[in-house]
């Protein structure tokens, strides 16, 4: 790829790398025996509106408490705006608010520091029988947010679908997140940018085929664009999907495929054959301790250069020393397929402190790769979450 085009192709890596993180979808809730999503997230593969069951995981297993044992029930808070207003049992309400920090040092420049209202949504999940309607609706404060209906007015998600044998398939048509590897809250990561499946605001329009087991589970995609973007040549239309075995419950084990094209690429502005695959994993050595892993295999084949492979990577460590509070280490690699590797360290605390809330701090040491150079950026995240 032309140093011009590998510009085009990194700046997006390095502008995600510099914003908070937004959804919630905890994949280390594995230590718990939790391989499957689908028990506590509307959403087959995880992220967004919970159910009910999910509501009073959380509550039990997820925030601290502090006094007397490990707790054996919900408490009432686990509700839906904390128990303050009921919804008829057809209906699963939700949303948050997400406010965060964010400092920036990038190569020898001056530090930066700037608010940013990251979330502000409300979610309703309708299900009747067996059919299911899903809609989110909210606000941000930064421009340009591919979720965009008008404005800083955005929607993440709006589908409906239809479950059938005993729930355990879904079919889905709508605005809906991209499956593929692994679902996490960490959008901004190589992996999720790279191969543009973060569950902030790069969902397609589509229709899917979810199918959870009792140790094997997936999800794919046929990809008929983000209707939220316009003109439609800038429309990725293909496919995605992955598929997930668990072997045992304190390890799950998975692969990706991706294949979209587009008239004009939204980063590079020429015509692509995208592709990407990839191997997953979480893993629980100790129950404490949940390491998580990707690697994607990236392709461009554009109108105007020469096929290219790249690379992204990732290693990550959730260790729970007491509950609701975690210490978190991320590594990472991305390489374009051209020039040199980008890296990548980050090390986090996050503290599930009460019903419903949750602080993090984030500090971020990264080399990325612009060709024709490179730059050093330290960067800083705080962020409070409130879900209602």
């Amino acid at each position: 790829m032309s140093s011009r085009l590998s510009g085009f192709a990194a700046l997006p890596l390095l502008l995600t790398a510099l914003a908070p993180r937004t959804a919630h979808a905890y994949g280390w809730m594995i230590r718990h025996g939790y391989t499957s999503c689908a028990v506590c997230h509307i959403d087959p593969s995880g992220s967004g509106n919970l159910t009910p069951y999910g509501r009073a995981q959380g509550d039990i297993l997820l925030r601290s408490h502090y006094s007397g044992g490990p707790q054996q029930e919900a408490s009432p808070s686990a509700n839906f705006l904390w128990n303050a207003l009921s919804t008829p049992d057809w209906l699963a309400a939700g949303g948050g608010v997400r406010a965060a920090v964010v400092g920036v040092k990038a190569g020898s420049g001056p530090s930066s520091l700037d608010p940013i209202l990251m979330q502000a949504d409300l979610a309703a999940t309708a299900s009747i029988g067996h059919f299911h309607f899903d809609l989110s609706v909210g606000a941000v404060s930064t421009k340009g947010s591919r979720a965009a209906v008008a404005g800083s007015f955005i929607s993440r998600e709006q589908w409906a679908g239809y479950s059938f044998n005993d729930d355990s398939m879904l079919i889905r048509a709508g605005r809906i997140n991209v499956p593929y590897g692994l679902r996490t809250l960490d959008h901004d990561v190589f992996v999720r940018a790279a191969t543009r499946t973060d569950i902030n605001d790069i969902q397609q329009d589509g229709v899917t085929f979810a199918y959870t087991g009792e140790s094997l589970r997936g999800e794919v995609m046929a990809i008929a664009g983000n209707y939220q973007i316009r003109p439609d040549s800038y429309r990725e239309r293909g496919y995605s999907g992955y598929l997930e075995y668990a072997p045992l419950t304190s390890l799950a084990f998975g692969v990706s495929s991706l294949t979209t094209y587009a008239s004009q690429d939204l980063q590079l502005h020429v015509s692509n054959l995208r592709q990407a695959y990839g191997v997953f994993a979480r893993y629980v050595p100790w129950t404490p301790l949940v390491l998580m892993l990707e690697a994607d295999v990236l392709l461009n084949r554009t109108s105007v250069i020469a096929p290219e492979t790249g690379l992204a990577t990732l290693l990550q460590a959730d260790l729970e020393i007491w509950q609701g509070l975690h210490f978190i280490g991320i590594a990472e690699t991305y390489n374009s397929g051209e020039g040199g590797t980008s890296y990548s360290g980050w090390l986090a605390v996050a503290w599930f402190f009460g019903p419903h809330m949750d602080v993090r701090v984030d500090v971020g040491e990264q080399k990325l790769v612009i060709q024709p150079g490179a730059i050093n950026v330290l960067a800083y995240v705080g962020q409070a979450h409130v879900y209602f």
